[in-house]
């Protein structure tokens, strides 16, 4: 969905979070794992398993009434609570999935060398509902 006079959103289109899991979801199940929600790990919006890996995924979409200043902080906020669950359990592959927007990758290129040094992965979503690793 384009969003060109949004106050808040610059992007070509915009994906809610309830969107982005959704995608993710799909592409998951798509490639064989098993996907469900992790209430007792804080951070985790998606668990995705299969026999080789779990995955525990933070999700973010674009579209929101927070000004520019607070996504930006809640940005790392969420990668501050995935960090968190890390601790709680080393052994699953972290993950990152937002809109494959401008503005996320700019701000994901902020700290791209710690996250690929933490092996955390990135999902990007594009505007038609595809998945892009990273």
């Amino acid at each position: 969905m384009a969003l060109h006079d949004h106050p808040y959103i610059s992007d070509a289109f915009v994906l809610n979070k309830a969107e982005v899991i959704k995608a993710v979801e799909a592409y998951l199940l798509r490639e064989g794992y098993q996907t469900g929600t992790s209430h007792e790990t804080d951070g985790v919006d998606l668990m995705a398993t299969n026999e080789y890996h779990t995955l525990l995924i933070a999700a973010q979409g674009n579209l929101s009434e927070l000004t520019g200043y607070q996504e930006h902080d809640d940005f790392y906020m969420q990668f501050v609570s995935l960090l968190k669950s890390h601790e709680k359990n080393p052994a699953k592959t972290l993950v990152l999935a937002h809109p494959d927007t401008p503005s996320y990758r700019e701000k994901v290129n902020t700290i791209k060398h710690a996250l690929d040094d933490l092996g955390m992965v990135r999902f990007w979503v594009k505007e038609d509902g595809t998945i892009e690793w990273e």
